[in-house]
């Protein structure tokens, strides 16, 4: 059974959260360029990068919160403009965290973009599509980085969510989202028809921690041994690729680049004994101060190794890249 694997290399401006309807006609129009590099195709399968969720709420904002120079203060000035909202999620989730309330107020406005967007994006290309990832507020007053896989009749079948917190940007820390992990054991596996899909956000992926003392969990043992046939790898690196890793330990010498590929799902998908293949997708661009990097590309377990069947040729531009490959039914 021929399966056209596609990793959709996203690079998002500002101009692309001008409004919702810049975001969902941006979004569509990557889709429709994964449909065309994957015409003829049996089935297909799209991976959207982490974290377009978290920047689609700013086309929710008034124009001055994207004039801000940086996404803190541009979420601020968001948070600012609604001001009620944020005190009715204060008192409703009985947070005195302004950083929380601000999450809990302003992150539901995003969902039923984003769930219309990729819906419409895997019914138009007839794909299964892991949609990114963004931020999911639960109705005990929990957020999570979460991500969602529709089939190709459009209909959301999975929600995933994000296991291991970027240390000092998701977790608890004073400069962190304070986001709630999700549960290592809860990883959805999604049956395709043509194979078993998990998704693994980002350091999901990963086969050991940045940080020393932080909680991980390896998932890739965990889907490999659920019975997993492919890893969907939706990826925000806001490191410098090319620059040395912020994280090594005294002594080491890494590029960002370098790291991923030691510690990152090429490391993991050589470990494990069933999952066959990894489709990492990244962001890439720069919205306001954030600075998004990262080369896309399709992995394969075989022959002892871990090849890299197709990867893209820029760290910073949209990009899509395939793989045709066969799997069993």
């Amino acid at each position: 059974m021929t399966v056209a694997l596609a990793a959709v290399q996203v690079r998002l401006d500002v101009a692309d959260l001008d409004d919702p309807d810049a975001f969902r006609a941006s979004m569509l129009a990557h889709g429709e360029r994964a449909a065309d590099a994957t015409a003829g195709a049996e089935h297909r399968l799209f991976v959207f990068p982490e974290n377009l969720g978290h920047f689609s709420l700013l086309a929710f904002a008034p124009a001055s919160a994207r004039s801000r120079a940086t996404v803190d203060a541009a979420v601020g000035r968001f948070a600012a403009s609604r001001p009620l909202s944020l005190l009715r999620a204060m008192i409703e989730y009985r947070t005195v965290s302004p950083k929380r309330g601000t999450l809990l107020a302003l992150a539901p406005r995003a969902e039923p973009l984003l769930h219309a967007t990729f819906s419409q994006i895997a019914r138009r290309c007839a794909a299964t599509v892991v949609a990114g990832s963004y931020l999911r507020a639960r109705a005990d007053g929990q957020v999570l980085n979460s991500s969602c896989t529709y089939d190709p009749r459009g209909r959301r079948v999975a929600i995933t969510d994000k296991v291991n917190l970027v240390p000092a940007q998701e977790d608890s820390s004073p400069a962190g989202l304070g986001l709630t992990r999700g549960d290592p054991d809860a990883v959805p596996l999604v049956d395709t028809g043509w194979g078993r899909v998990a998704t693994l956000i980002c350091y999901d992926g990963f086969c050991e921690p940045h940080t020393r003392g932080e909680r991980f969990a390896w998932m890739g043992q965990r889907v490999d041994a659920a019975g997993g046939d492919v890893i969907a790898n939706p990826s925000a690196n806001p490191w410098p690729w090319d620059s040395g890793w912020v994280h090594a330990e005294p002594g080491e010498h890494l590029l960002r680049r370098d790291q991923w590929r030691t510690e990152g799902l090429p490391a993991t998908l050589a470990a494990l004994q069933r999952v066959r293949y990894g489709v990492t997708a990244h962001l890439a661009g720069r919205i306001l101060d954030q600075t998004f990097e990262g080369r896309s590309e399709i992995l394969e377990r075989r022959d002892g190794g871990v090849h890299v069947l197709v990867q893209a040729a820029t760290i910073d531009e949209s990009e899509v890249v395939v793989a045709k490959v066969a799997l069993p039914v």
